[in-house]
């Protein structure tokens, strides 16, 4: 083999193993040889992984979380320079609140296409209707927001007093509607939020489901949303006891099956960091059992692996990949995960003191014959006064 072809074949190595697109897109623009060793190997997946958009003092960067978490510089509207970031969709779609607990909206980082988000929720209380305040802390989508059939899910807070809501609207609706009643308000916390299988899952602290199929939202005469019935699915196992852990459960499609993902973080240590995770599918029963006069059809199995998954987790945008559709990260798989701040201080303390801190990001993995571990990426992160990290879904 001559030295031209052996070299080419050290840079195609060599550029395979760069995860991150913008490093790839740098070798090929190195110079004209390089270019051409690389050309082949230059076209992205079909499925590019997510970005970590970084608060940062001048406004966000971002990251990748595979390749070395070197920070780019990342343009964005300058109004959106100090926004609370606080979701993701794919495609670009980021949704953030410009004034911290209103002025929700949509963006689309890559056309500029925006969509004002309510700020208020129709509330009826003693025969009268009013509009009261919310905070979105987690949002989800049944469809892309261009198309007129997509509704919109997401937890919010009737702030100040702070009870979370399940909150539906459809797009250019400048008022959401609430799926619970004046008098439940205060009911069970709201983990997280999920469209899967044409419904949308709310993941609640003790391990239970409220479902909403969305072919039965439909829309009254004067144009507002009507809300189907919500089908609470009760889980056998739920309400387990994890110890003296802090921790937070999220929501992920892998493979057509749902995951509820849960996250343990150590507070005695400062700053708190995560060290742990554990995963469950969710199975239906073969036959319904009963406790207590209760009765479940439903139950969280556990896995004993990740079975060549990477799990981005988030609020309402958490993400599944298989390692095997990414030559040259085969060992990557693992449970990918951002400083969302409210494990430590709270939803509406994190807002109100516009405190967000941003350095437990990282990637826990777990292997069979291995002791699981967390390798932190991002650890000089300083704490941001306007957001917490979140996933750019390209």
């Amino acid at each position: 083999m001559d030295k031209s072809r052996k070299k080419d074949d050290v840079l195609r190595i060599i550029h395979r193993l760069l995860s991150c697109l913008v490093d790839r897109r740098r070798m090929g623009q190195v110079c004209r040889s390089w270019r051409a060793a690389v050309a082949p190997q230059q076209h992205p997946p079909q499925r590019p992984l997510p970005w970590i958009l970084v608060p940062s003092v001048g406004g966000p960067t971002f990251s990748c979380a595979l390749g070395g978490c070197a920070t780019h510089d990342f343009l964005v509207p300058d109004d959106a320079l100090s926004a609370r970031y606080f979701g993701a969709y794919g495609d670009g779609w980021l949704f953030l609140a410009f004034g911290q607990i209103k002025g929700h909206a949509l963006l689309n980082l890559r056309t500029n296409q925006h969509f004002d988000l309510p700020d208020v929720v129709g509330l009826e209380m003693l025969a009268h209707r009013y509009r009261v305040h919310i905070v979105m802390l987690a949002v989800t989508l049944s469809s892309p927001p261009e198309h007129e059939d997509c509704v919109a899910a997401a937890i919010s807070s009737l702030w100040p007093l702070d009870p979370r809501i399940h909150a539906f609207w459809r797009m250019e609706r400048d008022v959401a509607v609430m799926a619970t009643s004046v008098d439940g308000v205060v009911g069970p916390i709201l983990e997280d939020v999920i469209h899967h299988n044409g419904a949308f899952y709310f993941l609640t602290r003790e391990e239970d489901l409220h479902v909403f199929a969305v072919s039965e939202f439909h829309e009254y005469d004067d144009g507002e949303l009507k809300i189907p019935p919500m089908d609470i699915r009760l889980f056998r196992n739920g309400q387990r006891y994890y110890g003296e852990n802090v921790v937070a459960r999220y929501l992920v499609e892998s493979g057509g099956h749902l995951l509820m993902v849960v996250r343990f973080v150590n507070i005695r240590d400062w700053p708190p960091t995560t060290w742990a995770f554990r995963v469950f599918e969710m199975m239906e029963l073969p036959q319904e059992a009963t406790n207590n006069e209760v009765t479940f059809k439903y139950a969280w199995n556990e896995l004993a692996s990740l079975d060549g998954r990477m799990l981005f987790l988030a609020r309402g945008c958490s993400r599944s990949y298989e390692v095997v559709d990414y030559p040259g990260l085969e060992f990557n798989d693992g449970v990918y995960f951002l400083d969302e701040g409210r494990l430590q201080l709270g939803d509406r303390t994190s807002i109100t003191d516009r405190a967000y801190p941003c350095r437990d990001n990282g990637k826990w993995m777990a292997a069979a014959d291995a002791v699981p571990r967390v390798d932190n990426f991002l650890p000089e992160q300083s704490p941001s006064n306007y957001s917490s990290p979140v996933w750019l879904l390209p």
